[in-house]
């Protein structure tokens, strides 16, 4: 899901009633690549980002989130935006709780926008729901109707983090795709990818260093290197 940012943001506590005190992160990213689910969501090239979470004492979040995006559209360019003009724009909301020391849930939905959009009918939602044991975590998200009236959609993911010092830290990850039918990709209904991170912070920046990549053919992303593999870098600054 989109809501993954490479800032640890600070925490500022917002003064309410006792019954719903909030505590609010923001924080904005530069990336060298934005990918998703190990694709290119801005044609291999930088993007920045940013967003901004309210959490509850009782579990209850909710937040927006955005990117710059380029699909370089071959039927309609106009439409599809980029650095120049395409963004994302996610809105979720969400209940996660720990059920003991080391066991956590996370429940949510997600919405996602593109307001340039004027024709791929791009905006679609997702429900999530994940569970952390210690350093390792699952998670499912599932679409109705994903990107482009694709049909149902359901993604699984497993993730393992793990703190390699005390200032560097490694996060493994491992997602599988599976599409109702085609339309997000070309001539396949599902698609793995795996990544692997090391993150760290200096001078109260948070850098991330990533290498994406998938299982599908250069067809399957019709005909763009968008899930060839990359090594990422990101620099991010929390609010």
């Amino acid at each position: 899901m989109k809501i993954k940012h490479i800032a640890a943001a600070a925490l500022l506590t917002v003064p309410t009633a006792q019954a719903f005190a909030a505590e609010v992160s923001g924080n904005v990213a530069l990336t060298s690549d934005y990918r998703f689910r190990g694709i290119s969501q801005s044609d291999n090239a930088p993007s920045i980002q940013g967003g901004f979470d309210v959490a509850f004492d009782s579990g209850v979040y909710i937040g927006t989130w955005g990117a710059a995006v380029d699909f370089d559209c071959s039927v309609d360019p106009a439409s599809c935006g980029g650095l120049n003009g395409g963004i994302e724009l996610d809105y979720y909301a969400g209940y996660a709780t720990d059920l003991s020391d080391s066991v956590s849930v996370d429940v949510g939905y997600i919405f996602y926008d593109y307001p340039q959009d004027e024709g791929l009918l791009g905006d679609y939602a997702e429900v999530y729901g994940s569970l952390s044991f210690g350093d390792f975590g699952v998670g499912i998200n599932y679409s109705n109707d994903y990107w482009g009236e694709t049909g149902k959609f359901t993604y699984t993911y497993a993730t393992y983090s793990v703190g390699l010092s005390d200032t560097v830290a490694l996060d493994l990850l491992v997602g599988s795709g599976d599409y109702d039918e085609p339309g997000y990709l070309d001539g396949t209904t599902s698609h793995m990818n795996w990544s692997v991170a090391l993150s760290t912070s200096a001078a109260g920046l948070d850098f991330a260093l990533t290498y994406e990549d998938t299982d599908l053919s250069k067809p399957e992303a019709y005909g763009y290197d968008w899930a060839e593999p990359a090594l990422i870098l990101s620099v991010g600054k929390s609010l």
